[in-house]
């Protein structure tokens, strides 16, 4: 990724694409932000979602790609899966509670457990 650049709520990414050969090739790839914002799509995954577009992309004349908005809702709905996944498992082992303290019945058991360590006498 060379950089981006903001016009009006456009997001423009551009990188330059590296084959076998001397010449290189760049590529734009355009993300409105009022949809990214719409969709919950978090900034930082941004570049990475537009490399994983250039990879299933065809190039046109001018080399510039958009990030659709299709694309953005399966992304989101990829994400929610997702979540509702990891939530489900973690409903599915509960954590355990604490074992409760039981109050110490005789005198010296009273003593010995405000000392520190001294539970384990």
């Amino acid at each position: 990724m060379m950089g981006f650049t903001n016009e009006l709520s456009l997001r423009r990414f551009t990188f330059e694409l590296v084959g076998s050969g001397p010449p290189r090739t760049t590529m734009v790839v355009v993300a409105d932000m009022a949809l990214v914002r719409k969709y919950e799509i978090p900034l930082q995954e941004l570049p990475l979602l537009c490399v994983r577009l250039l990879q299933s992309w065809t190039a046109d004349a001018d080399s510039t790609a958009v990030f659709s908005e299709k694309e953005m809702i399966e992304y989101a709905n990829r994400r929610e899966e997702a979540k509702t996944l990891a939530e489900q498992k973690r409903r599915q082992f509960p954590r355990r509670s604490p074992i409760p303290e039981v109050a110490p019945s005789s005198g010296e058991e009273r003593r010995n457990a405000t000392r520190r360590g001294g539970g384990w006498r």
